[in-house]
């Protein structure tokens, strides 16, 4: 499963419409994620993906779309 797929999947078991989700779509303007589901997503990503999100991360741009959340994530599981 790639890692856009688990975050569908994340967004899907909280009512989202994760599987209908494109890459590019915006989670904020769409309203799928708000200060408490950045939380919870946080915490699933560090868990999932076995990676800690430092301050430099919590920048709104990283939060933006399923790709950008991927590529956060990758690019930490490379570090």
């Amino acid at each position: 499963m790639t890692t856009i797929d688990t975050l569908r999947v994340f967004f899907a078991e909280r009512g989202a419409k994760g599987q209908g989700l494109g890459e590019t779509d915006s989670l904020l303007e769409n309203g799928l994620l708000d200060s408490m589901a950045i939380v919870k997503l946080i915490g699933f990503i560090e868990e999932r993906f076995g990676v800690a999100l430092g301050d430099e991360e919590f920048d709104p741009d990283n939060f933006e779309t399923l790709s950008a959340i991927a590529s956060m994530i990758d690019a930490k599981k490379a570090s």
